[in-house]
């Protein structure tokens, strides 16, 4: 079997163990087609799907932090000027996969880090957009490890259903049993952190579940924009971060 990176290789053995079988397409209960948050069209791939009563559960495997770009065009623009940055050469007419690919390759751990820092592969806000397209009941992102805990409380805060390799198999159970019509709560309980997971009834239109991702996008932007402002006022005002 062919992996897309050691995370995979290494964590597939307990993905297998709770039933997962390796697919790069949603197809053909759902289109591999989603929107980003300024409405691009693009198309996505799962890493897993393990079969449940309720249907298919697809995962997307994460190792590492998610970066906050909205965007695939955000997203293409920072790597660019990474791009440009570390191998000092003009990514013209480059496209987000080609630059991707690029700083992946290159010598050093420079490149490498900027691809996981700026490509859309590992945005929050990708993820999300996926979620919002086919629903936690069928799209889970699974953390080779906990986050820590500041990225977990983002992740929460941006509305993700997430869960760990060790805690995947009880946030399945918790799944099949609400989609059973059996109310429960999902607990993450880490050292640092915890969070939970209160199950609707899943009867949110595909139109509202597109619109609560947008709201949560322009929340996020504005909560952002005004902690970037404070801390400007800050420094003009002569107030030192400690």
């Amino acid at each position: 079997m062919t992996y897309d990176s050691i995370a995979e290789s290494v964590s597939a053995p307990i993905l297998i163990a709770l039933g997962a079988r390796r697919c790069t397409s949603f197809a053909p209960h759902f289109s591999d087609h989603y929107l980003d948050a300024s409405g691009e069209d693009l198309e996505g791939k799962p890493d897993f799907v393990i079969q449940r009563p309720h249907g298919p559960v697809f995962i997307d495997l994460k190792d590492g932090r998610l970066n906050n770009h909205y965007t695939r065009e955000s997203s293409r623009e920072a790597l660019a000027d990474e791009y440009m940055r570390i191998l000092h050469r003009p990514p013209t007419g480059m496209s987000h996969a080609a630059l991707s690919n690029a700083l992946y390759s290159a010598p050093g751990r420079a490149g490498s880090i900027a691809a996981l820092e700026h490509g859309f592969n590992h945005s929050l806000w990708k993820l999300l957009a996926l979620q919002a397209q086919h629903g936690w009941r069928h799209y889970l992102v699974c953390f080779k490890q906990n986050p820590k805990p500041a990225d977990a409380e983002r992740y929460c805060a941006a509305g993700l259903v997430w869960c760990t390799l060790k805690t995947l198999g009880q946030l399945l159970m918790h799944i099949d049993l609400n989609a059973a019509g059996i109310p429960t709560t999902f607990f993450h309980e880490a050292q640092k952190f915890e969070f939970q997971v209160e199950f609707d009834n899943g009867t949110a239109t595909p139109t509202e579940v597109r619109e609560h991702f947008l709201a949560n996008v322009e929340a996020d932007h504005t909560a952002i924009a005004a902690e970037q402002a404070k801390q400007v006022a800050d420094i003009v005002a002569g107030l030192l971060p400690y």
